[in-house]
């Protein structure tokens, strides 16, 4: 069964529709505006992606690690050097993959794969810092294989439940449901502004209401950069104070029903 995405926007506006070819911003109210989706350019895509991501742990580690060699609670230091190197892994996972996909040749390994195997193992990545804000994370649905690129959606969805638990509020909720044919990442967060939301999948574009939350800026641009070349759609609702959705079209999807 297709998606209905247009019963989606009645329901959800304001609203931000990625297709594989075009980005489509629904306001509350009044007409739509759209504008063609395109692959950016690798070059200056890697080189400011890779500053901007890397800099930051990179920075962190060398700290941290000038206290370990003092003997300053060394474990401590340690244990969050580890941290640090596992977060700049999963960016240069996120950077092979993405210098894969902007090749002509790029052919992606699709399989039938376990939702919510996929799904556990990023939640238990992000139980840490959802504990230390007191947010808890739940699952309901999931429990079906879908037809996917299993490298590709592991950062897809790993991008997605990081900037969920991210931008929750302190001892709020993290839902990640099922609806028909659509995987929904729900967040009782910080929101994003009406008028900003269309331009949230942007390279480094960020939200001025969240700008003094960490962050690059890049997630959401590399989710939209993966999506497109799999020819997957997916979109975005958003309500200041209020929280996020965002929703994720599943292919080949069979298991129970939602």
């Amino acid at each position: 069964m297709a998606t209905d995405w247009d019963e989606l926007v009645r329901k959800y506006r304001p609203v931000l529709l990625i297709t594989p070819e075009s980005l489509i911003f629904y306001p509350s109210s009044g007409d739509p505006s759209s504008e063609k989706q395109v692959l950016s350019d690798s070059k200056v895509f890697f080189v400011n992606a890779v500053a901007h991501e890397l800099f930051s742990p990179i920075s962190a580690a060398m700290g941290l690690l000038e206290l370990a060699k003092e003997g300053e609670m060394v474990q401590e230091n340690l244990l969050k050097i580890e941290r640090h190197l596992l977060r700049m892994h999963r960016i240069l996972e996120q950077l092979i993959l993405l210098s894969k996909i902007e090749q002509d040749n790029y052919e992606p390994f699709v399989r039938r794969i376990d939702l919510e195997e996929i799904l556990k193992e990023i939640v238990h990545e992000y139980e840490q810092r959802a504990a230390q804000k007191k947010v808890s994370i739940s699952m309901e649905g999931t429990n079906v294989t879908v037809e996917a690129d299993e490298e590709a959606l592991k950062i897809v969805l790993r991008n997605l439940v990081s900037n969920a638990v991210k931008y929750s509020k302190e001892g709020s909720i993290v839902k990640i449901t099922r609806s028909n044919q659509l995987l929904l990442i729900q967040d009782e967060g910080l929101g994003i502004p009406e008028q900003e939301l269309k331009n949230v999948t942007a390279r480094f574009y960020r939200a001025k209401n969240v700008r003094g939350v960490s962050g690059a800026g890049l997630g959401l641009a590399i989710v939209k950069h993966i999506l497109r070349r799999l020819n997957i759609t997916w979109a975005i609702h958003s309500r200041l104070n209020a929280g996020t959705v965002v929703f994720l079209e599943l292919i080949g999807l069979e298991g129970d029903n939602p």
